[in-house]
């Protein structure tokens, strides 16, 4: 007649099975086997558990269900270190780790050009692109070093100048700075201020206002005013 076992679990231990439960204190987690303590290893120690599954399932403790079921890991993750238990043995979980070969896209021929590109002020993406490098490899190599790249021109951004637009008005409307000569002249006594160029970037349409003059002197623009209107030529 079968005989049936009647299941011991420690008080405060989460049941794995009939035969087998762990406690799973702060620092160290404990299985036991009925009331024996049969395997310990510390809490944050994911390795450890891992090792520590493998050898209960393989020994017929536990099945690989029950271990999803408690503990909530990923399955691939499971099978992965079974496979390699079952392969290696207990060694598979000590192997380091191999280390990641630096520098294999930046070779030094590879930087040489890289820098040289990045003198003439080449764009990152270009660079990235013309070497057949990523992105991140690049920024990583200008972030350790390798690589120096030139300090950007100077000037405002089109953000920045709409915030001191914004808050230039003074009552007067939006972008009014320079209030001095604008009172001045609202009063006759300026005939006209002095024109202001300052480095700024971001500047929409900035190629059509730089390629204006030329069009004009060479008379490109004759008789616009016609078809777009008196307004149509600054």
């Amino acid at each position: 007649m079968y005989q049936a076992i009647l299941p011991l679990i420690p008080e405060g231990a989460s049941r794995i099975n009939d035969f087998v439960s762990v406690f799973r204190g702060e620092r160290i987690w404990t299985y036991f086997s009925y009331s024996q303590p049969v395997y310990k290893h510390d809490s944050g120690n994911r390795l450890a558990f891992y090792l520590t599954a493998c050898q209960m399932i393989d020994a017929g403790l536990c099945r690989e269900c029950e271990i999803l079921t408690v503990f909530g890991v990923p399955k691939r993750t499971l099978d992965n270190w079974q496979e390699k238990y079952r392969k290696d043995g207990i060694s598979a979980f000590f192997k380091p780790r191999p280390r990641k070969r630096k520098g294999r896209i930046f070779t030094p021929e590879v930087l040489e050009r890289a820098q040289k590109l990045l003198d003439e002020g080449v764009s990152r993406g270009q660079i990235a692109t013309e070497l057949g490098a990523s992105a991140s490899a690049l920024r990583k190599a200008i972030s350790d070093g390798r690589l120096h790249e030139r300090k950007r021109r100077s000037g405002t951004t089109k953000s920045e100048r709409t915030v001191r637009d914004a808050e230039a008005a003074a009552g007067m409307g939006t972008a009014c700075t320079r209030i001095d000569e604008r009172f001045l002249a609202a009063m006759g006594r300026l005939s006209g201020a002095k024109s202001l160029f300052q480095s700024s970037l971001s500047v929409p349409r900035g190629g059509v206002l730089c390629a204006l003059p030329a069009m004009l002197e060479n008379g490109l623009l004759m008789g616009v005013d016609k078809h777009l209107g008196v307004n149509a030529i600054p």
